[in-house]
């Protein structure tokens, strides 16, 4: 716990250092008003079967009929966004649910319905609902116990956008049973692809670029599709790596690695190092420039003032490492590649590059494709949200 105040602590200062920003305004940085969703049809079961035959999961079964119906009275489970989920047709987006240790969310029902407000009449659902179990490399994580992912994309094909559509999310546990249910609005956006309008113009109320780098795009997860199986998946503030088992001897008076000549280390340490990225920004200038900031945080393994005799957890040393990173952007307007050509940065040859790639973007998401140059279709995918540094929540789901 006290490392993780560090980290929180020492974040702020670096954000405002770098930012100027008034770090005692609780305010986020604004965004530019998105036009409102068109609201879909939905006068008959079939127009929802129609829609929700367009929503895409890496993995998801079909049941005939409504949601099992959720236990009544609160729970204490969060979500990661309040009221609307923003979507764009070539992203999957993360849904994420935060519970205690002991509860397991182990997937999530999801069925598209006729909006309440609707004049037409009763409830109205889609003949079928989906099931689908919480993302694999999530469930694998350090951050398991309390955290639980899935991906939702939607296909807009024969769809004019920008749509919106009312959807019941149910989240269950390991029996399957709903553990408590919400009824949210799913907004496709129109992105600088489905528009054909290559790099928008000024006139644009939501183009890429900005005029201040506070104004900048915020990284939420980095991952590697390949037939509709995730490879690989990384996301903010989630461990990329996490332990290691360290071999050592226990030395009389002092305890290492170090062992006597011919001496078989026999003790063992579990360390718990870790690896994370905590920030990564990227703000494109309107004069061509573009600012990018990283935030990388680590434990490293100190073996040499670790008891390997006495066994136990072996130390660790917690750090933080940010660097600023300036240079030019360009973007091919037939193509739509973006390419970051870096000139400066505060630590030259030190964290970790990001060259660009096809861009997609639309008012509240950026994606950013980097083909796999050698041709086996590991396109590297980075998800952006607009708005610059500020705090993830978590949302009460309503009774």
């Amino acid at each position: 716990m006290t490392v993780i105040q560090f980290f929180k602590f020492r974040q702020m200062i670096i954000f405002c250092g770098i930012f100027l920003l008034a770090c005692n305004s609780d305010e986020p940085e604004a965004v530019p008003a998105p036009v409102p969703g068109t609201p879909a049809a939905t006068s008959t079961a079939e127009e929802l079967d129609d829609l929700s035959d367009h929503f895409e999961f890496l993995s998801a079964k079909k049941t005939t009929g409504k949601i099992p119906e959720a236990p009544a009275g609160n729970s204490t489970l969060k979500i990661s966004f309040k009221d609307t989920l923003y979507m764009m047709g070539s992203a999957r987006i993360p849904i994420e649910f935060l519970h205690d240790a002991a509860t397991n969310v182990a997937g999530v029902y999801i069925q598209v319905h006729r909006p309440e407000a609707n004049a037409a009449g009763d409830p109205l659902y889609a003949t079928y609902h989906y099931d689908v179990p919480e993302l694999a490399e999530s469930a694998e994580s350090a951050e398991s116990d309390t955290v639980s992912v899935i991906f939702v994309g939607f296909d807009p094909t024969g769809f004019e956008l920008p749509l919106s559509l009312a959807v019941t999310i149910s989240p269950y546990g390991a029996n399957g049973q709903p553990l408590d249910e919400i009824e949210e609005i799913f907004t496709i956006e129109e992105s600088n692809e489905s528009s054909n309008n290559s790099g928008r113009s000024k006139g644009d109320p939501c183009p890429f670029t900005t005029s201040s780098a506070i104004d900048s795009w915020n990284w939420k997860y980095s991952s590697i599709e390949v037939n509709g199986k995730l490879e690989f998946y990384l996301a903010k503030g989630k461990m990329a790596t996490y332990g290691q088992t360290i071999l050592g001897c226990c030395n009389p008076g002092l305890s290492s690695t170090g062992c006597a000549p011919g001496v078989t280390p026999t003790f063992s340490l579990f360390f718990p190092t870790y690896y994370r990225i905590e920030l990564e920004l990227l703000a494109f200038l309107e004069n061509g420039s573009f600012r990018r900031t990283t935030v990388e945080a680590s434990a490293n393994p100190e073996t040499d003032s670790s008891d390997f005799c006495t066994g136990g957890l072996g130390r660790v040393r917690a750090s933080i490492h940010d660097i600023d990173y300036r240079g030019f952007w360009t973007l091919d307007p037939n193509t739509q590649n973006l390419q970051l050509r870096t000139d400066t940065s505060t630590d030259p040859g030190g964290g970790y590059g990001n060259p660009g790639g096809l861009l997609s973007y639309t008012c509240h998401l950026m994606l950013l494709i980097q083909v796999d140059r050698e041709g086996f279709g590991r396109d590297l995918q980075k998800l952006y949200i607009r708005g610059g540094i500020r705090s993830f929540q978590w949302y009460d789901i309503p009774d």
